[in-house]
């Protein structure tokens, strides 16, 4: 992938991440729900937390070059 693309993508993961954590989208998990015996809350922040660590993994990962697999 190249780097401006690349750029591109954590660029908009940025964007996406914070408007995850804004507080219009906090209070709507805020809510004295307990599936599991788990607030809410704490369910959205830990989702939000490894969908973003995974999304930013597999974008830190892509390749260059679609077959630079074969050649490693």
């Amino acid at each position: 992938m190249p780097d401006r693309l690349k750029r591109q993508r954590f660029i908009s993961l940025a964007v996406l991440l914070l408007l995850i954590f804004i507080y219009p989208l906090i209070s709507i998990a805020n809510k004295p729900v307990r599936p599991g015996g788990i607030p809410l809350l704490f369910i959205y922040f830990f989702s939000a937390w490894v969908i973003s660590i995974i999304l930013l993994y597999r974008t830190a990962e892509k390749k260059n070059h679609p077959h630079s697999r074969n050649h490693e």
